[in-house]
């Protein structure tokens, strides 16, 4: 299979609101990649590669990200959520695969159960779950900080990005790279203060997966954000979920260990 891919770039409009999605297109399955906070839909460009043989791949750009224009400052999950449903319902396609990673696997998780009947199986990639589980305060302590650290990170030119992700991130590679510091440069051009309007969303995820009736494949890793006693609470909550850990990785987990990560997705894919 070739490693290049022909990605086509277009917008759904609604409300004044543009929002941009990349896609290979072609009479395959469709497969949808919700990326996380602070990245933007080719983030996902070498497991789109890799599904591109068997898969109609849509990578759209959350709000706030990449190339979408919001008129407003909404940013909210159930906000996200709609505007998924929408571009699935725009493009016209028939039950839907969702992967999603972090603010992206939240997202999935919300689209799933909003929306049953648009939705197939759901992905969900180390998702911020465990930030419904902290205290206020620690809450609170970590916008602080993000608030004291987003600056200086954001201010950095691509240059700087991309030597200081080979240095922090040694097992990404360049294909996960270049597209992650170019989606750095993009999100400071919006607002960046809105990612800490996401620190006051109710994000009752208990409540959420009991709503999904479609498959579940969760995938956590040893140094991620999810424990295993907090994905446990998740496979104990769905009717449909399973649950595999990739030693090895960080939050990141598909940029870490890309090789088992893709072997899991293509198994519960089908």
């Amino acid at each position: 299979m070739s490693r290049s891919i022909e990605w086509k770039s277009d917008f759904v409009t609604n409300n004044g609101n543009k929002f941009h999605y990349y896609r290979t297109g072609g009479d395959k399955p469709p497969v949808l990649l919700l990326h996380g906070v602070m990245d933007n839909g080719l983030c996902w460009t070498p497991l789109g590669r890799v599904l591109a043989s068997d898969y109609d791949v849509i990578l759209p750009d959350a709000r706030g990200h990449g190339l979408t224009h919001i008129s407003d400052e909404t940013w909210t999950y159930e906000a996200m959520a709609d505007d998924v449903a929408l571009l699935i319902k725009d493009l016209n396609v028939d039950k839907i695969q969702l992967v999603g990673h972090s603010m992206g696997a939240d997202t999935a998780a919300l689209v799933a159960a909003k929306y049953p009947d648009l939705i197939k199986k759901i992905v969900l990639e180390d998702p911020g779950f465990s930030m419904s589980e902290i205290s206020s305060i620690k809450k609170s302590s970590f916008k602080l900080a993000m608030k004291l650290i987003l600056p200086r990170f954001l201010n950095s030119t691509y240059e700087e990005l991309l030597k200081k992700g080979h240095k922090q991130t040694p097992l990404w590679s360049d294909e996960d790279l270049k597209p992650w510091a170019e989606s750095k440069i993009q999100f400071r051009e919006k607002d960046p203060n809105l990612i800490f309007k996401m620190f006051k969303n109710e994000y009752k995820w208990e409540e959420i997966i009991k709503k999904i009736s479609c498959p579940i494949l969760l995938i956590t890793a040893d140094k991620g954000l999810t424990s295993d006693k907090l994905a446990q609470k998740v496979m104990d909550v769905s009717k449909a979920g399973k649950w595999v850990k990739i030693e090895g990785a960080s939050h990141s987990i598909r940029r870490e260990q890309f090789k088992q990560y893709v072997q899991n997705i293509k198994e519960f894919l089908g």
